[in-house]
């Protein structure tokens, strides 16, 4: 099952998500109400991806989701070994999520 984040979220409390990730759990960011990544375990070739220490992740999370959000997939390390990647969405991410018509909200009166 796939979690949603937001980024304040992940920078608050970056180490236990990261661990949860490591565990086999995955989760989507949000930025501004939008999936922008998802932060997932890195599987695969570790070295092909652009490697960010925890802490920057952390301290610097704008830049790294900017990155992100321009197509590059980032490797998270902690202690010197990738623990997860973040991957840009696929799909159309700029789409805010539809709202429910106004007739469709109304209730009928018995």
């Amino acid at each position: 099952m796939v979690c949603t984040i937001g980024i304040g979220q992940l920078r608050g409390d970056t180490r236990n998500y990261v661990e949860r990730v490591a565990a086999g759990e995955t989760f989507e960011v949000l930025r501004r109400g939008r999936r922008i990544a998802r932060l997932q375990a890195a599987h695969g070739c570790h070295d092909m991806l652009i490697a960010v220490p925890l802490n920057e992740l952390r301290t610097r999370a704008a830049r790294v989701f900017d990155r992100v959000a321009a197509g590059e997939t980032i490797a998270v390390e902690y202690h010197g070994r990738t623990v997860a990647a973040l991957r840009p969405c696929t799909g159309d991410v700029r789409a805010k999520p539809s709202r429910i018509p106004a007739a469709a909200r109304q209730t009928p009166v018995a």
